[in-house]
């Protein structure tokens, strides 16, 4: 797609900050609140922020060019690539734009610790995709000590949320595993079911689907597309994340939302933000 998105109706100010993390994402039973009048749903297709929680990030206009200059001087590589994003997503009309604090990623990184070393109240059926569904659970903020920047984005007519994380990345064998868990999801666990039970004992179960991105853009070395919808009916969430590494850094870009977020023309817009922040490392 080459013309920006044509907005509809502004929300702005209402992004939700969280990390790309899948299980987190899947766990989030609030997702399935209705669309309208509510905040979009987390642009983690993997979630590490409660659903339609206020970011206490600044959202912004995307910056000009006078503007972009001054920013890229003083920046580090992980800022100045998401800038290249930020205006990539810009010219498709996402102009909503929330950026994540050092304090958001610091906590959305102990979040994340926490559910990794508790998820006794999660099952999955079959029993073996337990493991990686919830290996899957990462992005690249959360790499311990990185230097790491996060950008939420959106429209005025998309009932959704983009997102785009860039980190450094001293060991290059995380990420290799990471990408392994992900092709592992997609070739053993293309269907699952998972039952989360809350500090309430209450339950929560949905079902799952899990298959590779057609994207095929130079950049992106993965990518992962992923639909749940809560069992006996309700709201349907799907997501697509891509990930591409240049030299010291690792790139994520996602999609989260209805079903369209899957489809060509989201694919493209995924691939050329991925391919803008990239560009710049």
């Amino acid at each position: 797609m080459t013309t920006p998105m044509r907005p509809r109706s502004a929300r702005p100010g209402r992004l939700v900050v969280a990390g790309t993390l899948l299980a987190a994402a899947l766990l989030a039973t609030g997702c399935s609140a209705s669309p309208e009048g509510a905040a979009p749903a987390p642009s983690d297709p993997h979630g590490t922020a409660a659903p339609g929680q206020p970011s206490s990030g600044t959202a912004s206009a995307a910056p000009t060019d006078a503007e972009a200059t001054a920013q890229a001087s003083d920046a580090r590589a992980d800022q100045r690539a998401v800038g290249a994003a930020t205006e990539r997503a810009a010219s498709f009309g996402f102009t909503q734009q929330v950026s994540a604090t050092d304090a958001e990623i610091q906590r959305t990184r102990e979040e994340s610790r926490l559910r990794q070393t508790n998820t006794s109240g999660t099952t999955v059926e079959p029993a073996g995709c337990k493991a990686p569904l919830t290996a899957v659970d990462w992005s690249p903020i959360l790499l311990p000590g990185a230097d790491a920047s996060r950008l939420d984005f959106g429209s005025e007519g998309f009932t959704g949320t983009g997102s785009v994380e860039v980190a450094s990345l001293e060991d290059p064998e995380v990420l290799e595993r990471h990408l392994a868990n992900v092709e592992r999801l997609v070739a053993d666990c293309p269907d699952l079911t998972m039952t989360v039970t809350d500090e309430n004992l209450q339950k929560s179960t949905f079902d799952v689907t899990a298959r590779a991105s057609p994207a095929d853009g130079a950049d992106v070395d993965s990518g992962l597309v992923w639909t749940r919808t809560p069992a006996g009916g309700g709201t349907e969430t799907t997501a697509q994340v891509l990930i591409g590494r240049a030299g010291d850094h690792v790139v994520m870009v996602s999609f989260i939302g209805q079903p369209e977020v899957a489809g060509e023309e989201f694919t493209t817009i995924a691939e050329q933000v991925l391919a803008a922040a990239v560009g710049s490392l």
